[in-house]
């Protein structure tokens, strides 16, 4: 339970009202108060929670994570009657639950009701595996939180005279909402995530709705929920994050310029048309690059050797009905190709369509399997991992590979590099085979220079398919680390995983590099973080493992990693946030993280009672850094035996 503390409060009423910082026993949320208008405070924490005050009684706009619970006494007041949530994010609502028990009512957005009302059966369906979609996201409440109205779009609430006006506007989340208002005199528009500043959002990730988005559609519906919101007549914008915007209409033009800039918003309709051409299947599983080389349809490459032995870059083997009765549709393929025995699989990465059909190979041949050095844990261990397309199956290496490690099979030589470009978890492999200069690329995607998505990545960001498959922006890290690679080696054929072979040349990789520089730049236009990666990356703090069985009594470890994309060292402190009666050592911890690193804080957690029903229990970890209260920005999933 979050309670006053009570002597901190008692040091900080000497000071002003707009000037004081208020806490909450019990967790690390800190805040800062400052007054709006006659009626309006706005108390900076976790998130922005904004409080309106009629005589003894206050109606809060998002909770945060507990500090309000603090700063009440001191604005005198005694009764919280209403809070009303712009939408289901841990940072909005982590007091919501204990303002309830001491008598407020909670409304929320309609379409965002079911993750307040039945989180937990959300958690316990959750799917950790082959996840293609990514909204609702897993950044929603442990527990389940009481509603006593849910709005359609347009519905009002009345409290103390004033009507609050609720508007659907989704993008942020799938349900946001936006709340209207006029007070003290003035049209308000309390608008959640929607704006962080004039051409600025709090992040991207959360826009990402489903797989080969990258944000398009959830930035799109963002601007048409803007754009509602300024037609309301709103004359002022109070976000979830950011700053105050009197003038709504320039605010929105400036996110729509440097929206524009980032995505194709309004492509011209001649390349609407190339981006939606089809293009037919060829009529067969496979299609011969050169006279030891294959592409299997549909993401693995297959090479032979004279002795009818073949290796696998890449293995996927049921291409239409996922159950394991269809590995055996490889088998006409290596036929028809004389292939008697797989001695080796190389995976490019650790999505699903490229793995799913290794370790049938490692019983079926005795195949061994090489990875990657940052895969390693990943396949073996893939449930202590929050990221999309992972497969259930578990794979151990029979060697693990180093950046530019060279490999030798059968007479053939490869480099193996670091390839980051669709994830940071990703491989490519070059060498020459039949007499040609070839670069296995997995799925980092390169362009020639008539391709449509060269130039006119809407859906695409260059490549990111999804915010979750961890990507980075800079040189020397992401992309541009895997377009260096090409250029250093030139390759004349690009075995790209779902197309398939297609002729490189070193004019090709210069210009993919031109078209990916400015992305950097394009992003950080977008985003008010120092550096443009920490709006980017939705793992920045994460659990090791996120995935755990436990059963009750049983004490287990678990570690909070936090990732620092800035140059500079951060400081931080961080706790968990555990069901009552559950024991976490130590009870908070610091941590300091080198500029470009990441570092970790381990605890020991002892859980009390299964919960009847319940197949899993859901932990998350409060952070604050340099003095920014981060909120509960991860989870971990406890599976009960």
């Amino acid at each position: 339970m979050r309670l006053m503390a009570g002597l901190l409060l008692s040091l900080l009423a000497l000071l002003p009202t707009s000037e004081r910082s208020f806490a909450a026993a019990g967790t690390l949320s800190v805040g800062r108060l400052e007054r709006l208008s006659e009626s309006l405070w706005c108390l900076h924490e976790a998130c922005n929670v904004y409080i309106v005050k009629r005589g003894e009684r206050a109606l809060i706009i998002d909770s945060g994570e507990g500090a309000v619970l603090g700063c009440l006494d001191s604005l005198g007041i005694k009764q919280v009657d209403w809070v009303l949530q712009t939408h289901s994010h841990r940072d909005q609502c982590g007091a919501t639950a204990e303002l309830a028990a001491r008598g407020a009512k909670v409304a929320v957005p309609e379409a965002e009701a079911r993750f307040f009302r039945d989180i937990e059966s959300y958690w316990d369906s959750f799917g950790l595996f082959i996840r293609y979609q990514f909204q609702p996201d897993t950044y929603q409440p442990r527990i389940n939180i009481p509603v006593d109205l849910a709005l359609a779009d347009r519905d009002s609430l009345l409290w103390q005279g004033l009507t609050f006006r609720c508007l659907a506007t989704p993008g942020h989340t799938v349900g946001s909402g936006s709340w209207l208002v006029r007070l003290d005199g003035h049209g308000l528009a309390f608008t959640g995530d929607m704006i962080y500043s004039p051409g600025k959002l709090w992040n991207l990730y959360s826009f990402d709705h489903r797989y080969w988005d990258g944000g398009f559609e959830g930035v799109t519906k963002d601007l048409a929920g803007l754009q509602k919101v300024i037609d309301s007549g709103a004359q002022s914008l109070l976000p979830s994050h950011g700053v105050r915007m009197d003038e709504p209409t320039a605010a929105a033009a400036a996110l729509r310029e440097n929206l524009a800039r980032l995505y194709d918003l309004d492509p011209a309709p001649e390349l609407e048309e190339r981006a939606s051409r089809t293009h037919s299947e060829p009529p067969r599983r496979w299609t011969r690059v050169s006279e030891h080389l294959y592409h299997v349809r549909p993401t693995s490459f297959l090479l032979v050797a004279p002795d009818s032995s073949a290796m696998f870059y890449d293995y996927y083997a049921i291409p239409e009905i996922k159950e394991p009765e269809y590995y055996d549709s490889i088998l006409p393929v290596l036929a028809e190709l004389g292939v008697k025995r797989i001695d080796l699989v190389i995976p490019s990465h650790f999505h699903e369509d490229h793995i799913r059909g290794i370790p049938d190979l490692q019983r079926r041949y005795g195949a061994k399997v090489w990875v990657f050095q940052n895969m390693a844990d990943l396949l073996e261990n893939p449930s202590r991992y929050n990221l999309c397309c992972v497969a259930p199956e578990r794979i151990v290496a029979d060697r693990v590979l180093h950046d530019s490690e060279i490999i030798s099979w059968k007479g053939y030589q490869f480099t193996v590099v670091h390839f980051p470009g669709q994830t940071f978890y990703h491989q490519g492999m070059y060498g020459i085979i039949d007499g040609r200069r070839v670069f296995f690329t997995g799925d980092t995607d390169v362009y020639s220079a008539g391709d449509y998505n060269l130039y006119h990545r809407s859906r695409k960001l260059h490549g990111i398919s999804t915010f979750l498959n961890y990507y980075l922006l800079e040189p020397g890290r992401g992309y541009l680390k895997a377009l260096q690679r090409l250029i250093d080696f030139n390759p004349e054929l690009l075995l790209c995983a779902h197309s398939g072979a297609k002729p490189g040349n070193a004019e090709m990789y210069r210009l993919n590099m031109e078209a990916m520089l400015p992305r950097r730049e394009l992003v950080a236009a977008v985003l008010p973080q120092p550096d443009p990666n920490e709006g980017f990356d939705p793992n920045r703090v994460r659990f090791y493992p996120y995935s755990l069985d436990i059963a009750p009594g049983e004490a287990f470890e678990t570690q909070v990693i936090l990732r620092n994309h800035r140059t500079e060292a951060v400081e931080a402190r961080l706790s968990l946030e555990a069901p009552a009666g559950w024991s976490v050592e130590p009870s908070v911890a610091p941590l300091r993280v080198a500029g470009k690193d990441e570092a970790g804080v381990r605890f020991t957690v002892k859980p009390g009672a299964k919960p009847d029903g319940r197949r899993r229990t859901v932990i998350t970890a409060q952070v604050i850094q340099d003095g920014e209260d981060l909120g509960e920005p991860a989870e971990m999933l406890l599976e009960w035996k």
